[in-house]
């Protein structure tokens, strides 16, 4: 993993926070660090008290003003994320720290481990993330008798992009006992041709958006998405022209999988993580 990037001076003892990711916010709140978040952004749903929270802004253009009148001892950005944000602030001395990169599920608990170091709450860090590996290891112990289903992770349809081995994304179905598509790229995230789809023959499809008849997912605050792939009704990717050729339009495996829980690296990954290890062997599970 990266190193952390540090902009000014971290206050210590920190006890104001201010996150600019919904992941962070909910990595803090895990972490019993929840009293000391006083600034989130827009898109910072959960736990419901992060809703409660001095709003700074959206997810992609934090307000800095906001931010500085806020007075916080410690600021947490994503480093891919807020480059621009980053930019903006270096003109004056405020305690931002940009995080790596994950690019993978462990990644994610080592820099779990690393901001509860910084809030001085090392030990309760490692033993709270512990709890997220155990139940990690449960799954890999369960999936482990059956052939992993290959796997497609559809993200956006125009252009079709999917997840690569850089990405926590790919690295989480890999967990979950599917074979992810083989796809070795520096970036996180790929556009790919059907044709490439066709010969790879998922025989399961993960995309965010709902079962028929469910009610639609609610948009996220300032989208303007005309069709947001939250919206999206799954069924409806398996009669998609060229789609309906694959092993899972053919015997119905195209599967909805929440974005929070797939889409943010934090610690509601690993309910994801379980969540798909339970689609990609149903049937097995239910015999074992």
């Amino acid at each position: 993993m990266e190193e952390f990037r540090l902009l000014g001076k971290v206050n210590k003892p920190i006890r104001r926070i201010v996150s600019l990711a919904p992941s962070l916010t909910e990595t803090l709140f895990f972490l019993g660090l929840g009293e000391r978040v006083v600034g989130v952004t827009e898109q910072c749903d959960f736990p419901p008290e992060a809703r409660e929270r001095e709003k700074i802004g959206s997810f992609i253009e934090p307000d800095l003003g906001k931010i500085s009148r806020l007075k916080p001892d410690l600021i947490l950005a994503l480093g891919r994320i807020h480059e621009k944000f980053f930019e903006e602030a270096s003109g004056g001395d405020l305690p931002l720290i940009s995080l790596p990169s994950t690019k993978s599920v462990e990644d994610i608990f080592c820099l779990m481990e690393e901001i509860a170091k910084l809030a001085g709450e090392e030990e309760k860090g490692k033993s709270l993330t512990g709890s997220l590996r155990e139940r990690l290891k449960l799954v890999k112990e369960r999936v482990k008798p059956f052939p992993p289903p290959r796997v497609f992770r559809l993200m956006i349809e125009d252009p079709i992009v999917t997840p690569t081995s850089s990405s926590y994304q790919w690295d989480a179905i890999r967990l979950a006992g599917g074979k992810p598509m083989p796809l070795e790229f520096e970036e996180p995230y790929t556009p790919v041709k059907l044709e490439e789809i066709l010969r790879f023959d998922p025989q399961v499809i993960l995309s965010c958006g709902v079962r028929n008849g469910e009610k639609p997912r609610r948009r996220c605050p300032g989208c303007r998405a005309q069709n947001p792939p939250c919206q999206r009704i799954v069924e409806e990717i398996g009669k998609w022209e060229g789609w309906r050729e694959t092993q899972a339009a053919g015997e119905g495996r195209i599967y909805p999988i929440p974005c929070e829980l797939i889409c943010r690296p934090g610690p509601r990954l690993v309910e994801g993580i379980e969540l798909m290890s339970k689609l990609f062997h149903r049937g097995s599970n239910d015999r074992h």
